[in-house]
């Protein structure tokens, strides 16, 4: 009988515990500038890349998803003194249908380019700069989704 406990507890303590080990979508999902240092001029503008990296056989969603309940990828970034920045465009998403969905989805695969432009405002202090961003993304295969999360992104930037 004592044995008995001890094997329903371990059960639900090993059920209970699988959540946390969840994979999250960060796992498949890389996001790194386009440069290593953008230059800039004060008063002048410069387009900015982030290169979003999915895993081969996943696929995250595109900034505007076919089902309402699904999780956007989005980048938001900081506000930083001395510069403004336009909002992000993204790639155009491939329409592709997946086993467990009615309709196609709208997702990206492989490598997206999300884009932007930075400008120097004339009174910002010349000098290094780091643009903080959030990339939030929701990575699935043919079977499953993975844990959405968002990632960190820097942008370095020099104004001259």
């Amino acid at each position: 009988m004592k044995l008995v406990r001890i094997v329903l507890l371990v059960m639900v303590v090993g059920v209970v515990s699988l959540p946390g080990k969840a994979q999250g979508s960060a796992k498949v999902v890389r996001a790194t500038p386009g440069e290593s240092v953008y230059k800039v001029k004060r008063g002048a503008a410069v387009q900015v890349s982030v290169s979003v990296e999915v895993d081969e056989g996943y696929h995250i969603n595109s900034n505007r998803p076919a089902e309402k309940y699904l999780i956007p990828t989005t980048l938001k970034f900081d506000r930083t003194t001395g510069l403004s920045l336009s909002p992000v465009v993204y790639p155009k998403a491939k329409l592709q249908k997946f086993e467990f969905s009615q309709k196609p989805l709208s997702v990206f695969e492989g490598k997206a380019v999300l884009k932007l432009t930075a400008k120097a405002l004339p009174s910002v202090t010349p000098g290094d700069q780091v643009l903080k961003g959030k990339l939030t993304v929701q990575a699935c295969n043919n079977q499953q989704c993975l844990r959405p999360q968002t990632i960190d992104v820097s942008v370095s930037l020099r104004v001259e």
